[in-house]
């Protein structure tokens, strides 16, 4: 069975359907950016949801795209340029969004360590042991607690 040849506009259209998924990933990660940026947490957001059901749109097209059923070098010049520019902001979002993320990723190890040194600490302060293994004398221990009696 022969393919009939893909027309100029229908090989338009298509491109204009990823470059419309692009304007869509470019405004969620420009939103995770700005929420990145206020210190909120984007794991737990809306937006990661989204970026995810994105990624794997795009992830098809550059499937389409490896199999041949998809050029963009064959759409016309306006269009091809048109994505060119699109696709360029989107990557420098991108590189904005992994530094953020980065950021906020070290930001919350700090915060997790900050925790964990709190955690010890009141071990330590709570425990009948001292650092060196021998016992603590009572008002030590009652010391390191205001308000609670033993």
């Amino acid at each position: 069975m022969a393919t009939r040849p893909i027309s100029q506009p229908d090989i338009d259209a298509a491109a204009h359907k990823l470059i419309s998924l692009i304007e869509d990933f470019i405004i969620v990660v420009r939103e995770e950016n700005a929420m990145l940026g206020r210190g909120m947490p984007a794991s737990i957001s809306s937006v990661t949801v989204r970026k995810v059901e994105l990624a794997d749109a795009l992830d098809r097209w550059g499937a389409a795209a490896r199999q041949g059923e998809f050029r963009i070098e064959m759409a016309t010049g306006a269009v091809r340029e048109l994505f060119t520019e699109r696709l360029t902001l989107f990557q420098q979002l991108m590189n904005e969004n992994m530094t953020q993320l980065e950021a906020a990723i070290e930001a919350s190890r700090r915060r997790i360590d900050a925790v964990m040194d709190a955690i010890r600490q009141e071990m330590s302060d709570g425990s009948s042991y001292g650092a060196n293994g021998q016992a603590r004398p009572v008002s030590t221990r009652t010391a390191a607690r205001p308000g609670i009696s033993v």
